[in-house]
């Protein structure tokens, strides 16, 4: 219409007696068919500017052939440069839509890749997510038929998920779907519809994980042929399918495996406690037939030997039954430590501290160490075996100072509340930093340290073992209180032993 309107005018003015010279309106009118095509150009394109061109040039010939032969070459010529400026400036508009038009599929795949890739990684059931993930794969804007197979193995029984966009969801794969899944599934390769005039509609990936095809993954457009850049898209949702599927069943098999190490843990824990209560019970037998049995034949050898020194005898015969009467008598001492060692009859009768205070000055006796036990607290009893098996840690700790400390002092420190009880050793020994390969600081523990760590646990307490070298050593035990009853020491806010 502004084409028209431009051509009409110009035409009247030409035929007005005031205007009549050629060169006066000619290429004014030509150039103002610019801004038309232009309009049309940026608007339209190439497939607006040059028909507005041609448009412009038709609508202008019965003007064109009213002037003389050179003013037609010239208004030819003008139509010409029009032409050219138009087809440039459709060209770039139609290369800048082009690219926009490629940005915004990119950005749609990008987004149907990220909406995939969430879909993936919200779930760890396996239905889930490929239904989540045929969703999320699906173009709304176009109407489509999307489904992912699983072949019948340990992960999937073997099922096939159809959903679609703008059309009823199928019930069953066609002839050519259910082909080329099936060709995908077997050859583990990118499969499309093909054909003498076949327009290509139909693609399926294979889904692989831990490298074995596991099924597939198509898609089907109904009214258009697969975009060129959907087959990456759709190996990338295949690849990310697998992957997931990967990540499913080694997940799978790390609770299958963590279920069992939790179960042997449990075994281990309840074969440890039998086995500790098993040698205590070991223990407390060796300890009744050395009292029982030992030590009464050794008092019963003691005294007929006093009866025969008491008889006349040769000097010699006398001197040596004076010497075997001293090796009983320290045999006799050393079966006597053994029985304590083995069951401390103080721990029954008496409860922990004094059983403690036991072991503190059998070392001090033996050792000549300087040794003091503290109390702090309201004295309470705990049930037998947290008595016997706090008793056992205090005995270890105690042992590891007599044998390797090479200490001068020791500290054993016994406090009862908080609903817990807190036992701590601590020596000024020698002490010892054990460092790893990569320099980290641990506790190498042996036989006799793992032993404390497994009655620790128990104890359902803690064990806290602080070396350092040239400092000493201090061993802290922290379990809750399962007491029994209260001991008759209930009022006591504190009491100690030292020497």
């Amino acid at each position: 219409m502004l084409v028209l309107g431009i051509d009409t005018t110009h035409l009247l003015l030409e035929r007005e007696p005031l205007l009549l010279a050629e060169s006066q309106f000619y290429l004014l009118s030509v150039s103002i068919l610019l801004a038309p095509v232009v309009y049309a150009g940026m608007s339209f394109g190439v497939r607006g500017a040059l028909p507005t061109t041609i448009w412009a040039l038709v609508l202008s010939a019965p003007e064109i052939y009213g002037h003389s032969a050179e003013t037609r070459v010239g208004i030819l010529v003008q139509f010409a440069i029009v032409l050219m400026i138009a087809f440039i400036v459709g060209l770039r508009v139609d290369r800048e839509r082009a690219a926009a038009g490629a940005t915004e599929r990119a950005n749609a795949r990008l987004s149907r890749l990220n909406a995939t890739a969430s879909a993936v990684a919200h779930s760890l059931d396996l239905g889930q997510v490929v239904h989540e993930t045929l969703r999320a794969k699906l173009d709304r804007t176009t109407r489509q038929v999307a489904w992912i197979e699983l072949l019948p193995g340990r992960d999937s029984p073997g099922v096939t998920v159809i959903d679609a966009s703008q059309v009823e969801v199928p019930t069953e794969l066609n002839q050519v779907q259910s082909g080329l899944t099936l060709a995908a599934c077997f050859s583990g390769q990118v499969q499309r519809e093909s054909g003498p005039g076949t327009v290509a509609r139909t693609a399926v990936v294979p889904l692989t994980s831990d490298g074995d095809v596991v099924g597939a993954l198509g898609v089907t457009y109904l009214d258009e042929a697969i975009p060129p850049d959907e087959y990456r898209v759709l190996e990338a949702i295949g690849n990310q399918l697998g992957t997931a599927m990967s990540n499913i069943r080694h997940h799978a098999s790390t609770r299958e495996g963590l279920e069992a190490l939790s179960i042997a843990n449990e075994n281990l824990e309840i074969y440890i406690e039998l086995a500790t209560e098993a040698q205590e019970e070991e223990r407390k037998r060796l300890s009744r037939e050395l009292h029982d049995d030992t030590m009464q034949s050794l008092v019963l050898t003691l005294a007929q030997i006093d009866t025969a020194t008491a008889a006349e005898l040769p000097t010699d015969a006398r001197t040596r039954l004076a010497a075997a009467q001293g090796i009983l008598t320290e045999t006799l001492d050393n079966v006597r430590r053994y029985c304590r060692d083995l069951r401390p009859s103080l721990i029954d009768d008496l409860g922990l501290v004094d059983a403690v205070d036991w072991l503190v000055g059998d070392l001090r006796a033996r050792a000549g160490l300087t040794i003091d036990l503290v109390v702090h607290g309201a004295r309470s009893r705990l049930s037998g075996r947290d008595e016997l098996l706090v008793f056992r840690i205090v005995q270890e700790a105690l042992h590891n100072v007599e044998r390797h400390a090479h200490a001068s002092r020791v500290q054993v420190t016994i406090h009862f509340g908080g609903g817990q009880i807190v036992v701590e050793v601590a020596d000024n020994g020698r002490g010892s930093v054990p460092v790893s390969r990569t320099g980290q600081k641990k506790v190498d523990y042996g036989l006799g340290l793992r032993g404390m760590q497994e009655r620790t646990k128990l104890l359902r307490g803690s064990l806290v073992i602080d070396s350092k070298r040239g400092q000493g050593t201090r061993v802290q035990l922290s379990a809750p209180l399962a007491l029994t009853h209260m001991s008759a020491h209930a009022g006591e806010s504190e009491a100690s032993r030292s020497t």
